[in-house]
């Protein structure tokens, strides 16, 4: 598997890729154009991200935009159903409006609200069928 962290934390980049790396090549990136590139680089080398990490709150382009952009260049190359990248939003909102959004309009597969610990992050994985 490979595991794309999208944050502007490097903390968190070190905490996540340590946690995971077990269980998936783990890439971090900084915000969502750089997670435009490397997303589209790994689709064209046919070597595309299972699962994505993503912030809400970064630089340059949001988390809610970049998961759009992102899901609107699967539909491009007719990536869908099984095939579609995982979604889990890793941020510190938990409002209703921000959590609809990423479930209804960015079909998240898990929302975990920072601070999270290793047990949360690994059972909410397992739970929905990531790990």
């Amino acid at each position: 598997m490979r595991f794309l962290i999208i944050d502007d934390d490097e903390t968190v980049h070190m905490y996540l890729t340590q946690l995971l790396s077990p269980y998936a090549r783990c890439e971090a990136v900084f915000n969502g154009t750089e997670a435009l590139d490397i997303f589209k680089k790994a689709v064209e080398d046919n070597d595309p991200f299972d699962t994505v990490f993503m912030d809400i709150l970064m630089p340059e382009m949001d988390g809610h935009a970049a998961t759009k952009k992102l899901r609107d260049f699967e539909v491009q190359l007719g990536i869908e159903g099984p095939d579609e990248f995982k979604l889990v939003m890793i941020t510190c909102l938990n409002d209703t409006k921000n959590v609809s959004q990423a479930f209804f309009k960015g079909y998240a597969s898990c929302y975990i609200v920072k601070p999270f610990s290793k047990v949360r992050v690994l059972n909410e994985l397992r739970e929905n069928n990531i790990l």
